[in-house]
């Protein structure tokens, strides 16, 4: 075959540049119509960055802090806990449930003051109650946010009051957004427009209205929070859930927080489409085991996964099997025995805890001998394709529902 001459390779680069550019024109008009000055939109199931605007800069992220303090106050109470309010609680400024000193409020009624009525003395009552002190308290917030990934974000008091030393990410906000979501008593939180609260003493003060209009004329948005200082201007933690699929957004510093967000959910929805890649219960894999009257034990994903394709493109992925290290019997129903990573087109990676459908018990003639280095056994191919497993266009069906065991949500 003749090589191309320097006219043609030049047409062809020509020719890729502009098909790129074409590809690139949605997020370009997405980035231009956007005003707040750091913003993203991600996929909730999976983590994936869509689309990103300045989303590592640090800023001042208001009361969408609360989202923290909030996701704290579920997994630390159950709903009928009592907090009490400190004798102090009045010195707390701006936004106010008008708590007082000594006032006993309920965790579930507490959590609608401060996800709706956005209750700076709320907040703090919380932290004194969880921790003992508002300084304990942020500890345990900077913990909880390095534990859900972040890497740009020092909270330094539980309502988000400007504090030079308190900051977050667009980027870090969309992961605390996103773990806060997984809760299901958060989720009928945060898309709840109003209530009516019970407390101890302030009888006249009991509906919570929620500050997110979009509730209002966008029945797809299902939450978060709002924030605003004048230092931080006005930002948004966003949820919505259009064709079986969420995304969490956030704004920062936005001249139109409600406008920036509604591009973004429509930007993201009419990018992508959901491909279903594995249905909770089904069938991925034969485990091998050491010490066990049987070589095997079959396992199942733990939940449903998809991954998000362009609507101009075809789906295309890649599925691996990833095995727990000197895996041995015995082994429960339901334990964790791997994980199925799904390789997206663009390289994106997910997990997927894969679990044991049966009980496996030792076998006590077995003798396991401990080879040097676990290493080479993390990976287990299955199918012929460089350690990947690719299914497309296989019949799935569901298998087994399986018995999640998640903490109170």
């Amino acid at each position: 075959m003749a090589s191309r001459g320097p006219h043609e390779k030049l047409k062809m680069t020509r020719y890729r540049s502009t098909f790129l550019a074409l590809l690139a024109l949605p997020a370009f008009a997405a980035a231009q119509s956007v005003t707040a000055e750091s913003a993203i939109v991600m996929d909730s199931s999976s983590g994936k960055v869509l689309w990103s605007k300045n989303a590592d800069k640090e800023l001042y992220p208001a009361s969408t802090t609360k989202i923290m303090t909030t996701l704290l106050l579920l997994e630390h109470c159950k709903p009928d806990d009592v907090i009490v309010a400190p004798m102090d609680v009045t010195k707390v400024r701006e936004s106010s449930m008008h708590l007082k000193p000594g006032e006993r409020v309920r965790a579930e009624d507490m959590v609608y003051a401060l996800m709706l009525r956005s209750a700076n003395d709320g907040c703090y009552a919380v932290a004194c109650h969880i921790a003992g002190s508002v300084e304990k308290f942020a500890d345990m917030m900077n913990a909880r946010a390095k534990e859900i990934g972040c890497t740009h974000t020092h909270f330094d008091n539980p309502n988000g009051l400007n504090d030079p030393l308190h900051y977050t990410t667009a980027h870090d906000l969309a992961l605390i957004g996103r773990e806060a979501m997984k809760y299901p008593a958060f989720r009928n939180i945060v898309r709840t427009e109003k209530t009516k609260i019970s407390r101890g003493t302030n009888w006249k003060d009991l509906w919570m209205v929620n500050h997110n209009k979009i509730l209002k004329r966008d029945p797809t948005c299902d939450g978060i929070k709002t924030g605003w200082t004048i230092p931080a201007g006005h930002c948004f933690v966003g949820s919505a859930s259009r064709q079986g699929w969420r995304v969490i957004t956030v704004v920062m510093k936005s001249k139109s927080w409600e406008n920036d967000t509604e591009t973004l959910f429509n930007w993201a929805f009419g990018m992508y489409r959901k491909h279903d890649e594995v249905s909770e219960g089904q069938s991925v894999a034969q485990v091998p085991l050491a010490g066990a009257p049987v070589q095997n034990v079959p396992a199942t994903v733990a939940e449903d996964a998809y991954t998000l394709v362009a609507k101009n493109q075809k789906p295309s992925s890649a599925q691996q099997v990833v095995v727990a290290p000197a895996l041995s019997a015995p082994i429960s129903r339901f334990q964790q025995v791997g994980q199925l990573v799904i390789h997206d087109a663009d390289g994106f990676a997910q997990s997927v805890p894969l679990i044991a459908t049966q009980d496996v018990p030792a076998n006590a003639a077995a003798v396991t001998a401990k080879a040097g280095g676990t290493g080479g056994k993390w990976l287990l191919c299955l199918g012929l394709m460089g350690g990947g497993i690719y299914l497309r266009g296989r019949t799935r069906k569901k298998t087994l529902r399986v018995l999640r065991s998640y903490p109170f949500r």
